[in-house]
């Protein structure tokens, strides 16, 4: 009896096999997901690069704010209506601690921000490109970004209170000064795929970042070098871009959508010495509840870009080497950007200017912490945290921390 079903199991067998190796293989497409194969085509390069430059605008903005929180830009208060988090007050006053969910939001979208970078880099090598500038454009992109999320991790996240840098994939933790130089690497490769019909814009771009770059490590005589191929008067910013879908942090926590961050008073302070400071200081104030006046930042509405580099920034880092390293025209270059605001000149410049036209100038772009530290200005106590910290999310996941 075993052996006359034995075949006809083996048959039943086969059949049921074949039956669900058609079913799998002819199921339809998910409609939710994307299989990863599927993006492996030119088609598809443009929804790459829009997922890696959303990334980066959550990533910019998130980043920016907090920074600014965490040096003496903004202040927190639970005085100001509508300002409840206690992850926001950790960040002012430099006492983060390890469960802060601001901060881990922001590094995870720091995290998508550089995989999306580097993974779109590597797809560009198993597609088939019919129009080479296609490819171009997103190795440009692809390398841009993944240097910018290695320069955020060296400059605003960091292990220690003083210690700069971040992790990759859950490796060992790299130091700012590691983490710059694979940023310079990245920076150097989106400049070899930079566009040769723009007039060179996308060159500058990435000139104006690599001096920002030695700027922050304190390679003071790498920065004229960069600078000088860099944005020019006239281009335009290079920014983040916001929608109604993601809408700027900005105008989230710290504008009119929701106040939570407000500003430091001297920045009222330079627009009741100057009242034509207003065009570049856009704040308007608001009451608290104890009746306090406060002052917001003003500047982006809820989908306002928000800039990463301007020909401003460019030139305030070209007159700071200048006046560092000695030569050219310090004071014609600050000029140049008081005159695009409409203020008037200033007569003399050393590098307290520097340090008072840098805060007004890029107020609201988070520069003010490296600026501090740089400087030697920090404001607050010793052992308080002058990076934003890895929360225990990342450290939890790898065993090198």
């Amino acid at each position: 009896m075993k052996k006359t079903f034995l075949p006809l199991l083996a048959f039943m067998a086969l059949l049921l096999l074949v039956s669900c190796n058609d079913f799998v293989t002819n199921i339809a497409p998910l409609i939710s997901q994307v299989e990863s194969d599927r993006l492996n085509q030119q088609s598809q390069v443009k929804f790459l690069e829009n997922g890696v430059l959303a990334r980066f605008a959550d990533t910019q903005d998130n980043m920016d704010v907090l920074a600014d929180g965490l040096s003496d830009a903004l202040f927190f208060t639970f005085d100001v209506p509508n300002a409840t988090f206690i992850t926001f007050q950790e960040i002012d006053e430099g006492n983060i601690r390890i469960d802060n969910n601001s901060v881990g939001g922001v590094l995870t979208n720091l995290g998508e921000m550089r995989f999306f970078a580097d993974d779109m880099v590597a797809r560009m090598d198993k597609i088939t490109f019919t129009d080479q500038e296609i490819k171009r454009e997103a190795l440009y992109i692809g390398y841009l970004m993944g240097g910018l999320a290695r320069y955020y991790y060296a400059t605003y996240v960091g292990l220690n209170p003083t210690e700069g840098g971040g992790v990759i994939d859950a490796g060992a933790f790299i130091p700012s000064s590691d983490m710059y130089n694979l940023a310079m690497e990245k920076f150097q490769l989106a400049l070899q795929n930079a566009s040769t019909t723009d007039g060179g814009y996308e060159a500058r771009v990435v000139n104006s970042l690599m001096a920002r770059l030695e700027l922050y490590r304190e390679n003071y005589g790498q920065v004229a070098s960069f600078a000088s191929a860099g944005l020019q008067q006239g281009d335009p910013d290079y920014s983040g871009l916001h929608s109604i879908e993601a809408r700027n942090y900005w105008w989230v926590q710290a504008g009119a959508g929701r106040t939570q961050w407000v500003l430091d008073p001297r920045f009222v302070q330079y627009i009741n010495d100057d009242p034509k400071e207003a065009n570049r200081i856009q704040i308007t104030s608001l009451t608290g509840t104890s009746g306090t006046t406060y002052y917001r930042q003003d500047r982006y509405g809820d989908t306002d870009p928000l800039p990463l580099i301007t020909w401003q920034e460019n030139e305030l880092m070209l007159a700071e080497a200048e006046i560092r390293n000695g030569g050219g025209d310090p004071l014609g270059r600050i000029n140049m950007v008081r005159a695009s605001h409409g203020l008037d000149p200033l007569t003399s410049a050393d590098l307290n200017t520097i340090i008072t036209e840098r805060d007004k100038e890029l107020f609201t772009t988070g520069a003010r912490l490296p600026d501090e530290r740089r400087f030697g200005i920090w404001h607050l106590g010793a052992g308080s945290w002058q990076y934003l910290r890895i929360t225990e999310e990342e450290i939890n996941a790898n065993p090198n921390l």
